[in-house]
């Protein structure tokens, strides 16, 4: 979804961000790891200089079949509600182009190009542009239904307006709406959901971030139908600004796997997975690991970005102020790094089915629709996030620590992802201050590690990393080395993890709230005169040569 005053100039589809797990050629450094010296980032060091950590934190939200009986209960009275449609009047047609970015056609060669390890595009988000408007029904009582904007009117249940329309878009395994202009009375709600059972809302005032545009929660198959329930006045001036738009219709494709894990789509069976690279494992086969509170944080994700819908990984982090629970969000920064990016993000937990079950639970996944950036960098490759709610089911909010592992060899670290976007996955990788580095990812910023066991793939980008000790120490980049198109060649590649000693100053106002100004953190603070990003806790150093100061 793209905003009408830049729709001119930008093309559907154009992909600038780097997505997913971000593979880059192998770059031999001339410096050496176990040194700090002149040419080598030490920032690690020094931003870890006052060790800071915090536990897990345990939440126990609505249940899954709480929130089963819920959504059911509410299809149940949309679907009372509904007026009858007699077919989707909001439809989009994707371009070749389109089908061959989503592996759904094969390319000019005859190819079906395999998802791109840096940015794993699973849809496309094709501009719409209709604008839904009810003054028109000014001072009018219905007798029936009626058509209306592209669908039909009539009175509701409690005798409320009621409009109904549905979307459509050939061979799609799932669909969002765009939303702009939504600025509702409280009077007034809409909401999405399908013939199978989903259904999401109400979404209300100006949507779920509170900034007037939004996507919708995705409902899988090719069709969703969308409802409007108003229950004020009728009067020329009550309706006169009553409305929203559609402005986008998001096409995802067969590369989003949920879908299959969702009732509607009888693809077939699951072998973990089929779509996997051989040395992927479950998260069944973590055993004793470090993981299990990371099982019930990571979440896969699933936003869009510049006309296309991308999958990472994600977790909730906790903060040490125990009075309240923030649900904060640590993904990478190559996966979101824009407010309209985070505006989209949906996310999915408890998605860890084992791929040969994949109606173990009914296609219900607990998730959260929509967030902000509390801060986010290139350097270390991180995004903190705060999610617009607090997910439901049993949740974990993952404790974290900023002592340096970076130059640790031999350290443990252990990871739950969702490569490819599978159902969880579970690897084990160790410390390697032997390998080289790329050189746009240098050591103590970044922590290079072998896989062994298990292994990551696109979609893993951005899920936490864990010590021994199950707490945070970084998130995932992706892999440098000379084979990085081979996901099982532990030899010539390398894991890459963003540090978070690295960045810690720049998130510890968020993390530790009572660790003093800053949080906790000892460099400049906003105003303080600067020269480097590195001397303030922001990581944000601006200004004129000589007078520079902290943000």
């Amino acid at each position: 979804m793209i905003p009408r005053h830049v729709r001119a100039v930008i093309a559907l589809g154009a992909l600038a961000l780097v997505q997913s797990t971000l593979a880059i050629d192998f770059v031999q450094s001339d410096i050496n790891p176990m040194q700090c010296g002149a040419g080598e980032s030490c920032s690690v060091i020094q931003a870890a200089a006052a060790h800071k950590s915090a536990p897990s934190e345990r939440v126990q939200g609505a249940s899954g079949e709480m929130m089963a009986v819920k959504q059911q209960q509410l299809f149940e009275w949309l679907s009372a509600s509904q007026a009858p449609v007699d077919k989707a009047a909001f439809s989009v047609q994707l371009t070749q182009q389109d089908l061959v970015d989503i592996g759904e056609t094969p390319d000019a060669n005859g190819v079906i190009l395999r998802p791109d390890p840096r940015k794993v595009q699973v849809g496309v988000d094709k501009e719409f542009l209709f604008d839904v408007r009810f003054d028109s029904l000014r001072d009018k009582r219905l007798t029936g239904a009626q058509p209306h904007m592209g669908g039909t009117v009539a009175e509701g249940l409690s005798g409320e307006l009621v409009w109904t329309a549905q979307a459509y878009s050939k061979g799609a395994s799932a669909l969002r709406i765009g939303i702009e202009e939504f600025d509702l009375p409280a009077s007034a709600e809409l909401y999405v959901y399908s013939a199978s059972g989903q259904a999401f809302g109400p979404y209300t005032g100006r949507g779920p971030t509170s900034e007037g545009y939004f996507w919708s929660n995705t409902i899988m198959g090719d069709t969703v139908t969308l409802q409007f329930h108003y229950y004020g006045p009728r009067d020329a001036a009550s309706l006169k600004n009553l409305g929203f738009s559609i402005a986008s219709i998001t096409h995802i494709g067969s590369r989003f796997p949920l879908a299959d894990f969702v009732g509607g789509n009888e693809t077939g069976e699951k072998a973990h997975c089929s779509y996997n690279a051989s040395c992927v494992e479950p998260a069944s086969a973590s055993g004793g690991a470090p993981v299990g509170g990371a099982k019930d944080a990571v979440a896969l994700m699933i936003y869009n970005s510049q006309g296309g819908a991308f999958i990472c990984s994600g977790g909730l982090l906790a903060d040490t102020d125990n009075a309240s629970v923030i649900p904060y969000f640590l993904t990478a920064n190559h996966c979101i790094s824009k407010g309209r990016e985070a505006n989209s993000l949906e996310t999915f937990f408890d998605f860890d089915t084992d791929c040969a079950d994949r109606y173990a639970q009914n296609g219900s996944y607990p998730g959260t629709n929509g967030s902000s950036i509390k801060s986010t960098n290139r350097t270390s490759d991180y995004t903190l996030l705060q999610l617009d709610q607090t997910p439901g089911g049993n949740r974990v909010y993952l404790g974290w620590n900023n002592s340096p592992v970076a130059f640790n060899n031999g350290a443990d670290l252990y990871r739950i992802s969702h490569p490819a976007g599978a159902p969880q996955a579970y690897s084990h990788h160790t410390v390697d201050t032997g390998k080289g580095t790329c050189s746009v990812w240098p050591r103590g910023d970044w922590i290079y590690s072998n896989d062994e066991f298990g292994a990551t793939e696109g979609g893993s980008s951005g899920s936490p990393v864990l010590n021994a000790a199950g707490e945070v120490v970084g998130q995932l980049s992706g892999a440098c080395g000379t084979d990085v198109n081979n996901t099982c060649n532990t030899v010539d590649n390398a894991t890459v993890d963003g540090a978070l000693a690295a960045y810690y100053s720049a998130v510890a106002p968020f993390l530790d709230p009572s660790g003093g100004p800053g949080g906790g953190c000892d460099l400049g603070q906003p105003g303080d005169a600067c020269s480097s990003d590195s001397e303030c806790c922001s990581n944000k150093c601006k200004g004129p040569p000589g007078g520079k100061t902290c943000r």
